[in-house]
């Protein structure tokens, strides 16, 4: 696998229709996401040997997906879209902040589900670029499409 650049990495919000179409959150100048799976201990003693050592055994336990990025707010359609979810707009797919998103890792896939925003944040300094940052948490099931 070739190495590829960061801005390759690709956040993108569904437009909420029913065919949806998903379009990049632009700005973002650094992206992150992590997958977590949590796991809880199940370690039992040996019954045929109680005082022998024991060895940790674990079962998998939640499993979650989180994304955060930051960059220069530039508006748009997207950043339209992100703003009704943030702020919930009443309508049904925003009330919850939960929209659908997708996190494209080139040569890699693609990971898709319904996503809560956690925060968004806006700053800027009297001579910069207006910047935002935002996070995501996944909310369900997150499906995975391998790069072909």
């Amino acid at each position: 696998m070739a190495k590829q650049t960061g801005r390759l990495l690709l956040i993108k919000i569904g437009d909420g229709l029913a065919t949806e179409a998903f379009s990049t959150l632009c700005g973002i100048q650094s992206k992150t996401m992590t997958v977590n799976n949590n796991n809880f201990d199940v370690t039992t003693m040996d019954c045929t040997n109680p005082g022998g050592q024991l060895w940790q055994e674990v079962m998998t336990g939640m499993r979650s997906v989180e994304v955060s990025g930051n960059g220069i707010f530039e508006g748009g359609t997207s950043l339209d879209r992100f703003h009704d979810i943030a702020y919930g707009t009443g309508a049904a797919d925003t009330a919850d902040a939960i929209g659908n998103f997708q996190v494209i890792v080139p040569e890699f896939g693609t990971f898709e589900g319904a996503f809560h925003v956690n925060n968004i944040e806006f700053g800027g300094e009297q001579e910069g670029a207006v910047t935002y940052s935002l996070a995501l948490a996944s909310t369900g099931p997150v499906t995975f499409t391998a790069a072909v």
